[in-house]
Order: structure tokens, then C-alpha cells, then sequence
């Protein structure tokens, strides 16, 4: 399997400079592409000031940064860009008609072993793909904001994506550009702002209906839900919680609210049923077996207390 050394970034304003800089770091060599050359100039200007930020916290060296920037090559012309890469992101505007344009492009002057790589983050992959006569080759890499610090990238599997594909951009992004990878198939939002938008659409209704304040919803989060699922994650949690506990409040708020979406789901009454409850019983989501309950319930007390020194909050 051929490694990915030769990249290049299609839009270099605020993800686009980011993933340029991620990938430079990795040692890759980078051609970053926009239509103007103001905003190359401007983004290489962004990159050298993240840089200097990540040396003030002794997360790279002061010494590394004009060697880090020198793995970059500005250029505005689509064709030079895009010969000769492995790989190509591109990281334009939510436009599907633009991001459709620029593929047909890019596909007419890269090699045929170069991987498409879109990093649209609610657009379907496979409505991108169409544009491509190579789909197999075609995938979607939603990286987070800021992109040089945030581990997490989204890769999405299109309707034609091949497994080689899904293999070598996983490989590249974990192996060479140190990032943590979630696979998930082809659907509108993905994971992350399919998640995020049924937050923000019940915070939004708790704010409407007069139930609390921005200000409290925010609060909800950064005091308690976003620190345990931080370090639990929402079904994790789940097992410490109690699954009967778990399924016990989902009717009692299915029934009150006569709002479908709390119906206990079809796992969870499975679980139930089995007298699968989480740690309190040793298997529940994950299996626990290998601890008692006690040192569960104690390691889960000593994460909490390690997180809320770290954010002086104890």
C-alpha cells in the first residue's frame, strides 16, 4: 500500500490553512490552492502564527516552525496543484454545485490512484461523488475546527467508496498525521453534526418553551454533560448510570412529554431484559467482568476528580 507523501489542500481559508499545517507537520509535502493570492498569502501568514502558538505551548519547537512552513507550497493554479499528489482535500464553501465543479477538475489532471477527499461536513458523500468518473476512490474527511489541534476526523464511507480507500486514508490520517478516526457510513451530518444538531434542536426547545436560559443550557454542559461524556462518552455513561435507571426515565418521559424520540430503543429493553445493567451487574453496553463494582465506581470517581483538577474546577 502506497504511503501518502504528497498532498494537496483545495481552499486555504480557515480549515483549509489547518489541514495544510496538520499535514506539513506529518512531514507531508503540501500544495495548498485558492483562487486568489491574497488569501494564500494570508493563510500562509495564519499558518506561521498558529505555529508560533503551538511553540509558546511547547507542543512543537521554535526551531521547527520554517521547516514546518517549507513543507508548504502556495499556488493558484488548479492543474500544478492537483499532478503528482496522492492525495487531494478539498476544503471549499457548503456548495454542492461548487464542490461538484472543482472535483471534475481536479479528476482530469491527478493520477488514478490519487484519493479524492472531501471535507464537507453534512453534504452526502455520494451527491459529491456523482461528479467523479473514479467514485470508488471518492471519500469524505470531516476534519474538526481548529484542524491543527482537535484530534477527531470523520471519515465517511461513500455509496462506491472502495475498503482500499477507507484503509489508506485511516492509515495516513492515525500513522502520519497522529489523528483518532471514526468511520461511519454515507448520511447527511454524519456522526458529529447529527449528534450536535439533536442537542442544540432540544436546548433550542428547552430555551423557546421558557423551561431555563442560554446561559443554563451552556452551563448544563460545561459543569457536568460535556465533562462526563468527555470522559465516558453517552452510552458509557449509560452502564455507570444504571441501564433499568436508563430505561426507566426514557418511558417516564416518552409517556409524559408524548414524544416518541424518549421511547427506550429497542437495545435498551433487550438489555433490561437480560438483566444486562452495567457495571452494577458486570455487563451491560461494555462488559465489566474483569472488575468488581467497587473499582469501577472508584476509577470512575478518581477520572472525574483528574479532569476537574486539570480545569481547576476542584
Amino acid at each position: 500500500m502506497k504511503e501518502i507523501s504528497q498532498v494537496s489542500i483545495i481552499g486555504a481559508g480557515l480549515m483549509g490553512h489547518g489541514i495544510a499545517q496538520t499535514c506539513a507537520q506529518a512531514s507531508c509535502n503540501v500544495k495548498l490552492y485558492d483562487i486568489k493570492n491574497e488569501i494564500l498569502i494570508e493563510a500562509l501568514k495564519r499558518v506561521k502564527s498558529n505555529l508560533k502558538l503551538l511553540a509558546e505551548e511547547n507542543i512543537i519547537k521554535h526551531q521547527d516552525i520554517d521547516n514546518i512552513i517549507s513543507h508548504i507550497k502556495t499556488v493558484n493554479d488548479l492543474e500544478k496543484c492537483v499532478e503528482e499528489v496522492d492525495l487531494v482535500i478539498e476544503a471549499v464553501p457548503e456548495d454542492l454545485k461548487l464542490k461538484r465543479k472543482i472535483f471534475r477538475e481536479v479528476e482530469k489532471h491527478c493520477p488514478e490512484n490519487t484519493i479524492l477527499a472531501t471535507t464537507t461536513s453534512v453534504i452526502r458523500i455520494g451527491d459529491i461523488s456523482e461528479a467523479v468518473e473514479k467514485p470508488e476512490r471518492f471519500v469524505g474527511t470531516h476534519w474538526m475546527n481548529p484542524p491543527f489541534i482537535l484530534p477527531l476526523v470523520e471519515i465517511v464511507r461513500g455509496p462506491h467508496t472502495s475498503d482500499l480507500t477507507v484503509k489508506r486514508i485511516k492509515e495516513f490520517l492515525e500513522s502520519k498525521c497522529k489523528k483518532r478516526t471514526i468511520v461511519c457510513k454515507d448520511s447527511p451530518g454524519f456522526l458529529v453534526n447529527r449528534m450536535a444538531a439533536a442537542v442544540l434542536a432540544e436546548a433550542s426547545k428547552l430555551v423557546e418553551t421558557g423551561v431555563t436560559t442560554i446561559e443554563d443550557i451552556d452551563k448544563t454542559w460545561t459543569e457536568h454533560l460535556g465533562l462526563i461524556y468527555l470522559l465516558f462518552g453517552p452510552f458509557r455513561n449509560l452502564d455507570y448510570i444504571g441501564l433499568d435507571i436508563v430505561y426507566f426515565a426514557s418511558t417516564y418521559l416518552s409517556n409524559v412529554l408524548k414524544d416518541e424520540r424518549f421511547k427506550p430503543p429497542e437495545w435498551l429493553i433487550n438489555k433490561v431484559r437480560k438483566g444486562h445493567l452495567g457495571i452494577k451487574t458486570g455487563k451491560g453496553i461494555y462488559n465489566y467482568q474483569e472488575k468488581t463494582f467497587e473499582e469501577m465506581y472508584n476509577e470512575r470517581i478518581k477520572r472525574i476528580i483528574r479532569i476537574f483538577r486539570i480545569l481547576n474546577k476542584i
